[in-house]
Formats: structure tokens, sequence, C-alpha cells
């Protein structure tokens, strides 16, 4: 499959966006090499099939009235969700990462504005989030950001990027990309990047 960035093209997307991933991150939490290395991984990992996708989502998220999510899962060319934007994130996945986020009382600019409310189960809420990651780059990266501290509790029951162990942090990985309970390639591909943008 033909990838539409290269390793190059997408650390110059990490340099573009460096000030609004350190800002994020230190917002949050979360040291920004755990933010670059799932960017990298995801950018890199991006194909033509991608923006065909996107597409088919933008066609039905137009469209009104909107199917119930659970019916549009039946059907591909119905598709009301789909990874979107730099950090390749789901609206579902989103909206579960942003409601996490303020259970816990953790707050990003780019979050103000939702409603308190947002459901996965809701199509309006699925178009309104799928839109902002796909159009909103801070908010995309934002999103990335705390479903990463989503992953991170998930994985080990807390958030102290302090403390985890090797294996710790690759599970963290994985979880961003597969619901999983094991270490996968992603993870340990992840895990190696980290690495690199911890140096």
């Amino acid at each position: 499959m033909l990838n539409l960035y290269s390793e190059d093209n997408a650390l110059r997307v990490l340099e573009k966006n460096a000030a609004q991933i350190d800002s994020i991150c230190a917002e949050c939490g979360l040291p920004p090499a755990y933010l670059k290395a799932v960017l990298m991984m995801e950018l890199t990992r991006m194909d033509i099939l991608d923006p065909l996708a996107d597409t088919v989502v933008a066609v039905n998220l137009a469209g009104a009235p909107l199917l119930k999510p659970s019916a549009a899962e039946k059907n591909p060319l119905q598709k009301l969700d789909s990874s979107t934007g730099p950090g390749q994130i789901y609206s579902k996945v989103a909206i579960q990462a942003i409601r996490f986020a303020r259970e816990r009382g953790i707050s990003l600019a780019a979050i103000h504005e939702l409603r308190p409310d947002l459901s996965e189960d809701s199509a309006e809420d699925l178009r309104l989030v799928w839109r902002k990651l796909k159009h909103d780059t801070v908010f995309n990266l934002s999103c990335a950001a705390l479903n990463i501290l989503h992953c991170a509790w998930q994985m080990t029951g807390r958030i102290d990027f302090d403390s985890y162990s090797p294996q710790e942090i690759k599970l963290i990985f994985t979880r961003y990309n597969a619901d999983v309970k094991h270490v996968t390639a992603y993870g340990e591909e992840a895990y190696a990047r980290y690495l690199r943008f911890s140096k």
C-alpha cells in the first residue's frame, strides 16, 4: 500500500506543530515523547485508503437524517466514523478520552467548548467531534494526548508517567492502536520511537 508520509515528512509535521504539542502535553501532564511517538507511528502508517475512508464518513455525516451509529457499523459505505487527522483517532475514541479526562479533572483548552454530556452513541456528537478531529489540528492532537492518558489508565490502572516500566509503556502504546492486553509489534516500535524522542 502506498503510504502518504515518509519518515522525513512525518518529522516535518511534528516540527511544524512542536509548540502545540509541547503546550498540550504541559496542560495534561503528558511527556511530549509519548505523543510524538504515537504521531510518528500513525502518520507513517497512513495510506491512500485513509482519505477514502474519510470521504465516505464526510459524505455520510453531511446527510440527513443520520443513521444510528449501530446501524451504520453494518455497512462500510454508511460509515459514520473513521480514524482521522495526525493522531488518526476515531470520534468514538476521542469522546471516550474526553469523558475520561473530565471525570478526572483533566482539562485542555481545545475541549472546553464541548458539551459535558458527549456520547459515542449519538450520531450528532460523532458528527461534531469527527469534523473537529478532521479540520482542527490542535483539537486532534489534544484528543490524541487525552487518549494516551486513557490508554495508560486502562493498561496500568494509574496515570503516573514517571513510574511506568518499559513493559507498561509498550502496553500503553499497544492500547492506542488495538484493544488487546499483550504487547504488539506496534507497541514495540512505538516504544523505540519514544526512547529516541526522550533523549
